[in-house]
């Protein structure tokens, strides 16, 4: 029977409007078999895609260190990319930039500086940039695989052409006419960049090339490499990221892989260390204090650390472990604590870059850090976050390194706000040229965004035994009370005279107690 308000139900539980279905599709074959075949046609279509579809470009790992696209952060605009000369393939399709015709204009106009023939011998000079084409194309697949992508859609042809332009255009700017026409705006494309390279032996093969045909006569291994390097060297010196002397050229073997790579050279953390005042042994501050309140089992000793909890051992109470602090307290905390910021010469025992960050401790002032100065202008962030880039994803396994990425990490966290990036201007830590203290702290607090990085691995943060040995100097109560009195009590000299004298006044008195009850005794 029916059902009012259902379908019609057969007494086996069959539904007429699924038979119905079933049987319409049966007899319409007509109709249902383009769709099915469509279907079929989609499967085959993305299975032939999945079988044909050509594997990713596989690193060469001969390469130290490849040219890579650095990141895809929304900001990658003011960080990444050149704004006015264009260098290599990554940006070699990019509409958006005005300027990019005169440039390459301006690029061609370099060669015919370049070329030995005059300039009534046209059939010469002909010949002469045939055979610098021909230099290129022999060295085309060589400086492809020096990048990560392998850019399909350049033909060997239009490859070399950009080698030859891209090259001839760094090489008059930084070997044949080395010293001439500096524009920061234009190193800050082609040395500042990761995107922005080309292989550093492209500039090689072209000097080989013109020593072939007369153009130049310096045939020493290294000519290239030296010119380049003082390019490099006078533009970090300029701005004080490294020391004016005990700065060596990078050696050339083996030699860097393209120009970001030469400068990531001289910022290498030396090894030499700052002379650490004595501290007394067993006095509060010391590190020998400090290793005396731990056990063999790494718990305190003595009274629980300001924010740890306490282990008490002889009740055999249990507590949670103590998670280790993985960032990097802020200055001001720091400071709170008792740990100094002193401003660290370059050039003054053996501090060379700006990398040099060391630690001093000493049982009165608690601990100092020496900081080499950063002067930060527009092109500082842009120079630290694309060496950060490099570590990241350029590096190939036998050349690995995070020592910039630890430098980042540590001033993106110590600096990260207002307050803290005033602490340290005051210090002379910080000299900036920016509109304003909100634009450095902003600046320096993006410095490591989106980076992988572990911190705990020596290996990699060359800073990280200075993190360790920080964080018992900032949960000292000696420390503390110690900075307490110095930043409230003796803040201006007159506050400073006054508490000297009141310590003094107390140190007398005290003397006279004791003289006092010595005599009274002898009396006795």
């Amino acid at each position: 029977m029916d059902v009012p308000g259902n379908r019609p139900v057969l007494h086996d539980g069959a539904d007429y409007g699924i038979t119905e279905s079933l049987s319409g599709s049966i007899d319409d074959q007509g109709a249902i078999a383009p769709a099915a075949q469509e279907r079929d046609e989609e499967d085959k279509s993305l299975i032939t895609e999945i079988l044909t579809i050509s594997p990713a470009k596989s690193l060469d790992t001969r390469v130290a260190c490849l040219i890579a696209w650095a990141s895809d952060d929304i900001d990658r605009v003011n960080y990444f990319e050149p704004s006015m000369v264009r260098i290599g393939p990554f940006h070699r399709q990019d509409p958006s930039q005005q300027s990019a015709d005169r440039m390459e204009q301006k690029k061609k106009r370099v060669l015919p500086g370049l070329l030995a023939s005059n300039e009534q011998d046209e059939a010469g000079r002909r010949e002469e940039l045939r055979s610098h084409l021909e230099a290129m194309e022999s060295v085309e697949r060589v400086a492809r695989r020096c990048y990560n992508r392998s850019f399909g859609w350049m033909t060997s042809k239009e490859y070399a052409h950009m080698l030859l332009l891209d090259g001839c255009f760094l090489y008059s700017r930084f070997v044949s006419a080395a010293g001439i026409g500096d524009d920061i705006a234009v190193d800050r494309d082609v040395i500042f960049l990761l995107e922005n390279q080309i292989p550093f032996f492209v500039l090689e093969e072209i000097h080989r090339q013109l020593i072939k045909t007369g153009r130049v006569q310096d045939t020493s291994p290294g000519a290239v490499l030296d010119e380049v390097a003082k390019r490099v060297r006078r533009v970090l010196q300029r701005n004080n990221y490294i020391a004016l002397g005990n700065v060596n050229v990078p050696s050339s073997h083996p030699s860097p892989c393209h120009l970001l790579h030469l400068l990531y050279m001289y910022f290498t953390p030396t090894l030499g260390r700052v002379p650490a005042t004595p501290a007394p042994a067993g006095r509060p501050g010391s590190i020998a204090w400090f290793i005396s309140i731990v056990d063999t089992n790494g718990n305190r000793a003595g009274p629980p650390l300001q924010g740890q909890p306490t282990n008490n051992n002889n009740n055999n109470n249990t507590s949670d472990p103590v998670l280790p602090q993985v960032r990097w307290r802020t200055a001001t905390q720091y400071y709170a604590a008792g740990v100094g910021f002193v401003k660290r010469k370059l050039g003054d025992q053996g501090a060379r870059c700006i990398l040099d960050v060391e630690l001093t401790v000493g049982w009165l002032t608690g601990g100092t850090l020496h900081v080499p100065c950063l002067t930060i202008d527009i092109n500082t962030f842009r120079m630290l976050r694309n060496m950060v880039a490099l570590e990241q994803k350029s590096l190939q396994q036998t050349s690995q390194s995070s020592h910039v990425t630890a430098y980042c990490l540590f001033l993106s966290q110590i600096a990260g706000t207002k307050e803290d990036v005033e602490l340290l201007v005051s210090k002379g830590i910080i000299a900036h040229l920016l509109r304003s203290i909100d634009d450095v702290a902003q600046g320096l607090a993006g410095l490591c965004s989106a980076v992988v990085f572990d911190v705990d691995n020596p290996d990699l943060n060359y800073l990280s035994s200075k993190h360790k040995a920080l964080e018992p100097l900032y949960h000292s109560n000696w420390g503390r009370a110690i900075a307490w009195l110095w930043h409230v009590k003796c803040d201006n000299p007159l506050k400073a005279l006054a508490v000297l004298a009141a310590v003094v006044v107390s140190i007398v008195t005290v003397l006279q107690l004791v003289f006092a009850g010595l005599s009274y005794g002898r009396g006795n």
